[in-house]
This record gives structure tokens, sequence and C-alpha cells, in this order.
């Protein structure tokens, strides 16, 4: 009867009924919390904002497709952020698809109702649609006074677009962007502290983020 308890028991926990899919932004192996200090040799920095848009997700298994339509805004400020569909069984399915940042129907879309909100902090005011990815923060190796970097990554129309279709193999419910390698090998600090509208960097800056998104 105990043995008959104890399996019970590791079949509960190694088969949980809502495997949610749960987002973490990380730098190598460790998630990133606003306000600490993280380092890249020499350098220095803290991140005091992130946020960023996933959208349109599509799970497959052999002949199933689930496709979840719609915008998800990824606010590390926001921990409820992190978990999304805590009712849809993610460790069923085999692989994943979805966007990184938001299409061209979101940006001229005339419904601003929850992640879509511009009180949200991610709407550029001046017709150039949403910003897909916004990183606000400091670092010891730029040669200004406040030591601030402000990248706000966005674009909807030709030829600069910025939102990107990513596709995964599901290997857990956790799906990890880590922004490490993009800060070591793309960011130039020295060079570019802001990018603040749409254009060739913020399209090029997109495509090596999206890079660095894995299932695990």
């Amino acid at each position: 009867m105990k043995q008959l308890f104890t399996c019970i028991v590791l079949m509960v926990f190694l088969h949980p009924a809502h495997a949610q899919l749960n987002v973490s932004v990380r730098w190598g192996s460790e998630p990133i919390t606003l306000e600490k200090p993280y380092f890249n040799g020499e350098d220095s920095l803290i991140f005091r904002e992130l946020k960023l848009y996933l959208s349109d997700f599509q799970f497959e298994k052999e002949t199933r497709k689930q496709v979840l339509v719609g915008p998800q805004l990824i606010d590390l400020e926001d921990p409820n952020s992190l978990v999304l569909f805590p009712e849809f069984p993610v460790a069923e399915y085999k692989s994943l698809r979805f966007h990184f940042g938001l299409d061209s129907s979101y940006h001229v879309s005339e419904s601003v109702d929850g992640p879509l909100n511009p009180m949200n902090g991610m709407y550029w005011a001046w017709n150039s649609g949403y910003i897909q990815f916004k990183c606000i923060g400091t670092s010891s190796s730029i040669p200004l006074t406040d030591q601030t970097f402000q990248y706000h990554l966005g674009g909807y129309r030709q030829p600069f677009e910025t939102f990107l279709s990513i596709q995964l193999a599901i290997h857990g419910n956790k799906l990890i962007l880590d922004i490490k390698p993009f800060f070591e090998q793309t960011v130039d600090f020295p060079l570019v502290q802001r990018i603040m509208i749409p254009g060739k960097l913020a399209q090029s800056y997109c495509r090596e983020l999206s890079k660095s998104f894995r299932s695990e």
C-alpha cells in the first residue's frame, strides 16, 4: 500500500495536469532581476526595465495543431506576465511556433486593450506602431556621465519590419530568452547607447535577439 501511494505521488509530480508555458529572461543560466548587476568581461550592466512582445503561439504534435492567437506582453516588473496559458498542457506537444514581436495587423488595429494598451509604455505615438523589445539600463562601458542605454526596438513597415517567426522543439514548459550572447556579441555600448526609432539597426538587433530563444 505504501509503495502504491509513493507511485501515485510521483505520477502527480511528473505529469502535472496543466504544464503552462513559463517565460524566463536570462543572463546565461541566471534569471535576470532588475536593478541587479551582471558582468560582461570588465563591463558591469544593470537592467532597469525590460519588456517584449510575443504573439500568435502555435503548438504542434503529430497530426494535431493548437493555435493560441493574440499578443503577450512580457514585463520583468510583473511576474504574472511570465506565465502564459496556465490552463494549456504545453508538455503534451512536440514543437512550438510563435512571433517575436507583433505583426503589422496589431500595429494598425483599433483594439488597444490589455497588452496593447499604450499605458504599458510600448507604443510609439508618432505612427511607428509598437516597440517590440524595450531594454533600459546602465553599463560601465558607456562613455557618458549617466552611463545609460535605451534600446526601443521596433518597426513594422518594410523594409525595416522587426517581428520574426520562431520555431522550437519543445523540451519542457520553459521558454528561455538568454540575452547574454546578444550583449556580448552584438551590442557595442561605446558606439550605440540609444536606439529610439525603426531602422536597419533596430531590425538587425531584433534578428540577433530572436536567435536566443530556446525551450527547456
